[in-house]
């Protein structure tokens, strides 16, 4: 009798550390759930945005049969792109996770080339059901185009600092909606714009990623055919 007691003694003590064990691993997906002590998040988005005001610069080419070749393009210094981000998010309580968050973006301004943004963000991460509701705010930093100074060829870059705010409904990690603002200063001159896009996360977001890799394979191995 008091073999078998100790037995389960034992038992018991192996199954609970067993799930304490259990209870500090790091999951990939929601929702919140005691078998997490936090979420690696892993994500890309499609945003579109408001821009901010259509800004116009002239590029000179060189003079052709006594005229010089005059080009205008148009740039928005927050315009609508594609992004991914990854972070972590800690397990405060039943319902609730924090972290930080570390997303890049970049966007195709047409013959002037691709700018890119990057943002680090506190994130906090609420679970209704099977759905989480998500806040977020940080410092912003986007390339933006300006005239040179020397010259009229050519615009050039520079780095406007700011911050953004967004909010953000998922479903489970998969997929969800985000709505957002930014608010820039460089080059001179200070851009407010706001944006709402399409978020994939988790394993979707693996299977887009591995999906748009494939497809951007696939048009550079044909452009050398």
């Amino acid at each position: 009798m008091r073999r078998s007691a100790t037995s389960l003694v034992a038992a018991a003590l192996l199954c609970s550390g067993s799930a304490a064990a259990h209870a500090q691993g790091v999951c990939f997906r929601g929702p919140i759930r005691h078998q997490c002590s936090g979420f690696v998040v892993f994500e890309g988005s499609a945003v579109a945005s408001t821009a901010g005001p259509a800004r116009r610069f002239h590029i000179v080419g060189p003079v052709f049969n006594g005229k010089a070749d005059t080009i205008t393009n148009v740039v928005h210094d927050l315009s609508s792109y594609f992004s991914g981000s990854l972070g972590y998010l800690k397990v405060v309580g039943d319902k609730r996770a924090v972290g930080a968050v570390v997303e890049l973006g970049f966007s195709n301004e047409a013959s002037l080339g691709n700018s890119h943004r990057l943002s680090v963000v506190a994130r906090e991460r609420r679970e209704i059901g099977n759905a989480s509701v998500e806040a977020s705010a940080g410092p912003l930093g986007v390339q933006v185009f300006r005239p040179r100074t020397m010259g009229n060829c050519c615009p050039s870059r520079a780095i406007a600092y700011g911050g953004t705010i967004e909010g953000a409904v998922t479903y489970r990690d998969y997929i969800g909606l985000t709505a957002g603002a930014d608010l820039i200063h460089g080059a001179g001159r200070t851009t407010a714009g706001l944006r709402a896009g399409v978020r994939v996360g988790s394993w979707a977001a693996v299977a887009t990623s591995i999906l748009l890799g494939t497809a951007a394979y696939m048009v550079i191995s044909s452009i050398g055919e």
